[in-house]
């Protein structure tokens, strides 16, 4: 009985070390429809992948708020590392795992998680950023995937933990949004020692403390700020002296009326929305203000609030820039000021909004810093 013929094994038509390899290109999360699974978990829509993951304990703009010194801790059961272990495992079960989940997995960067059993937050999340961000540098693939930036800065060996993180800022294409819980208040002169210099043009939204301004002042196409801390004055300056004319929000400030006159009328281009904290005295003349924003905790001064906001924005329906040219000693007249950029440039009407928060307890939560309800007031314009 002649042998029987060896069986030859079939060559694979993609080489294993292709699809596990770490510097294998891979695409977006938008999974077009030919190359999903046709069973199993991966065969479900990403819509209810989505949801599902949603599900998991995840870093929301109210905890941002809060201005905590770190988020979470070693003695509290709701683990916000556990979505991260999740969708690590998940992007390492085969190929199409990967291409699905890698982008979902490092789309926010986070260093704000303490772990140090010992109670040594600073120094363990110190550690962590200086560990993760040259991790992140020797791993060019990773650099599109980053959306969102979230760290707590302390003073601990500053000389050591910030630049790493300001040259990982300075790669990453694609980030759009840097989130800073927390800074200490005297680390203003590192900050200014590690980013002077840096340009970040792709960061459009930030969160942070006053203390924190030195960052600001690298982000010239920022959008939207949000003020954590402090009256947020020295966010402003930084505003106004950098040249950050693409500003349309600006939140949490109380930075008093001459100071937020300066921001407003440097910016009388692209601000359109304002939400102030507390009465600061808006005299300002900005055409383009369509919107003052109060974060309403005392209902017993909301009245107050709004009259104000209205005046505000009355006045800047009102408000006609004077014509550019050499000065005369003769009284100025009505041909004095220039119509040819009428005040009323949007089709947006001006309005008050108050938001109105749960009331703070001594042991803040993030459900005090998201609005359960917002009310709006429409202007009248003037005739």
């Amino acid at each position: 009985m002649p042998p029987k013929p060896t069986k030859r094994a079939k060559k694979l038509s993609t080489p294993v070390s292709n699809s596990e390899i770490e510097d294998a290109p891979v695409v977006n999360g938008n999974l077009p429809s030919t190359i999903n699974s046709s069973r199993g978990f991966l065969a479900l829509p990403n819509e209810l992948i989505s949801q599902i993951i949603s599900y998991f304990p995840e870093i929301k703009t109210a905890h941002i708020l809060m201005n905590p010194t770190f988020i979470g801790n070693w003695e509290n059961p709701e683990n916000y590392f556990e979505r991260f272990n999740v969708l690590r495992a998940l992007s390492q079960l085969c190929r199409l795992s990967r291409i699905i989940y890698l982008p979902l997995l490092w789309e926010r960067f986070q260093v704000c998680l303490a772990t140090d059993p010992d109670g040594q937050w600073f120094r363990s999340i110190g550690l962590a950023i200086e560990r993760k961000s040259k991790g992140m540098l020797e791993s060019p693939h990773l650099w599109p995937y980053v959306r969102v930036v979230t760290v707590s800065l302390s003073r601990f060996q500053t000389s050591k933990v910030l630049p790493p993180f300001v040259a990982l800022l300075g790669v990453l294409p694609n980030v759009h949004t840097l989130e800073v819980p927390h800074a200490h208040s005297q680390i203003t002169k590192a900050l200014k020692a590690a980013f002077g210099g840096n340009v970040f043009s792709s960061i459009q939204k930030i969160i942070l403390p006053t203390c924190a301004h030195e960052i600001l002042r690298c982000c010239p196409e920022v959008r939207e700020v949000t003020c954590n801390e402090d009256d947020g004055g020295r966010l402003v300056s930084a505003l106004v002296h950098h040249g950050c004319r693409k500003l349309e929000v600006l939140r949490g400030v109380c930075a008093g009326p001459t100071l937020m006159k300066r921001m407003l009328t440097f910016n009388s281009d692209s601000t359109n929305r304002a939400q102030i904290m507390g009465i600061i005295g808006l005299s300002v003349a900005s055409p383009p203000l369509r919107c003052v924003g109060i974060p309403e905790r005392a209902i017993a001064e909301a009245d107050g609030y709004v009259k104000l906001a209205k005046d505000t924005l009355r006045a800047c329906a009102e408000y006609k820039p004077k014509k550019k040219g050499r000065k005369h000693r003769r009284k100025p007249t009505d041909e004095d000021f220039s119509d040819s950029e009428p005040a009323d440039l949007y089709s947006e009407p001006r309005m008050v909004c108050i938001r109105i928060f749960i009331q703070r307890t001594y042991r803040p939560s993030p459900s005090e810093f998201s609005p359960m309800k917002i009310e709006q007031f429409p202007v009248e314009e003037p005739n």
